[in-house]
């Protein structure tokens, strides 16, 4: 009788184990992070054979624990709810890095009882296990009360461990491929602004001199037959179109993508491009660029240079400014870019509207080019008292996905009840 019983019990443990593998295959190859974390937790209490599952996404920006997927035991009341990452048992297991395995939970004082109470759910056993890759915490995958009304024990407490090890991976693999297929969407829709802003360039500047230069052609033409005197007069006035057209083609050019800023960094290229707008416009502009010993990351030269252009090119567009100051810093890992002008200004309370009409300003490139390095844009203004844009980028350990892209890319729900802290542009009235 005895040798049955371990025979089945051993046959059941086999059949288990063959089912965390199917399970951790189905995983590995799931790359869409809804779907993903859903399936994580109906494995997990089908495989401890529990009656409710929940998983929980830390958010490190808010240091909070928030329910991404939830399968009974109050199921969809409990999506979104947050509890900080040290509180309740799931809180000690992200914490410890430990699992947690509980038998009568309303005598463990780490137990968060408010949940239960608020859901009317009774919770009797619990068992909470870390999700984990390479040893930071990114999570916590937990399953409420057995089916066979029994307690948790070790070997469920192993088996929860495997799916979540096999989880954390997946979890991480999905948030790359979402991090990269989001960053590949923007890439694309600032190429295409970009493509239409050269046009309309081209349409404003080159095209419309080009235009007048062949006009003054044909009016040149006429001239040589019946006044050669003035026509040689038309012709010194005709190379000065040329060469402002030239130059205007030539600072185009520049602007895509200066040589400069490839070859010597941020600080050089900024000067030369300065220089190129003294000597085409009125306005004064006052550069204050530090020298720096090292390079900064080719991406955030790439983005600070293309968000102080469009910054400048602001200026010189509306702000009817005679003046324009131009700071760029670096202190304690942090990029500050400070631009104001003694322009007209505008009111705050319009900047939406005006963010919304396509290509005004170009406010919305700048924004999302600040969230891809993890910047902060920050605008001031007033009517009749010019503005000031700050940008600063931090520089140690830089992150690849900006923090107003939390929710998406930590897999949190839309509907969590208190949003993660964003870092995008802010507008301010100037006092």
């Amino acid at each position: 009788m005895t040798q049955a019983k371990d025979t089945l019990a051993q046959q059941n443990h086999i059949a288990t184990l063959l089912t965390l593998q199917e399970i951790a295959q189905n995983l590995a190859a799931e790359l869409n992070l809804e779907t993903l974390l859903e399936r994580v937790v109906e494995a997990a209490v089908k495989v401890v054979q529990a009656s409710a599952g929940s998983l929980l996404v830390w958010d490190p920006w808010n240091n909070d624990l928030v329910f991404a997927v939830a399968k009974g035991g109050g199921g969809d009341a409990l999506i979104g709810h947050r509890m900080p990452a040290y509180k309740g048992i799931a809180g000690w297991a992200l914490t410890n890095q430990q699992p947690a395995i509980v038998t009568k939970v309303r005598q463990d004082p780490r137990f968060f009882g408010a949940i239960d109470e608020s859901l009317g759910y009774h919770t009797s056993s619990l068992l909470a296990v870390p999700l984990l890759v390479k040893g930071e915490g990114i999570g916590v995958l937990e399953v409420l009360n057995k089916a066979s009304e029994e307690p948790f024990d070790q070997e469920d407490t192993d088996l929860l461990m495997a799916l979540a090890g096999q989880a954390a991976v997946a979890i991480k693999n999905a948030r790359l491929y979402r991090q990269v297929r989001e960053e590949r969407d923007r890439i694309v829709d600032l190429e295409e602004q970009v493509r239409k802003d050269l046009a309309r360039e081209i349409h404003d500047g080159p095209a419309q001199m080009l235009s007048a230069i062949i006009m003054h052609l044909s009016f040149i033409e006429e001239l040589l037959v019946r006044d050669p005197e003035q026509a040689g007069k038309e012709i010194v006035l005709l190379r000065g179109t040329a060469s402002a057209a030239l130059q205007e083609i030539r600072s185009m050019i520049f602007e895509l993508r200066p040589v400069v800023l490839q070859t010597r960094g941020l600080t050089a290229a900024l000067r030369s491009f300065v220089n190129r707008l003294r000597e085409v416009d009125d306005m004064t502009i006052h550069a204050e660029l530090e020298e720096w010993t090292s390079r900064l990351p080719t991406k955030i030269e790439d983005i600070c240079f293309a968000i102080i252009q469009e910054a400048l090119t602001n200026v010189k567009k509306h702000a009817e400014a005679r003046n324009v100051w131009l700071q760029v810093t670096r202190q304690n890992d942090l990029l500050t870019v400070n631009i104001r002008d003694d322009g007209r200004g505008f009111e705050i309370s319009r900047l939406e509207v005006l963010e919304a009409q396509e290509g005004h300003l170009g406010l919305l490139n700048m924004r999302e080019r600040a969230e891809m390095v993890d910047g902060e844009l920050v605008i001031r203004a007033q009517p009749g008292w010019g503005t000031r844009v700050v940008l600063t980028i931090p520089l140690s350990d830089n992150q690849t996905v900006g923090r107003s892209r939390v929710t998406d890319y930590l897999g949190l729900p839309q509907n969590n009840s208190r949003p993660p802290k964003q870092k995008q542009a802010k507008f301010y009235q100037r006092s």
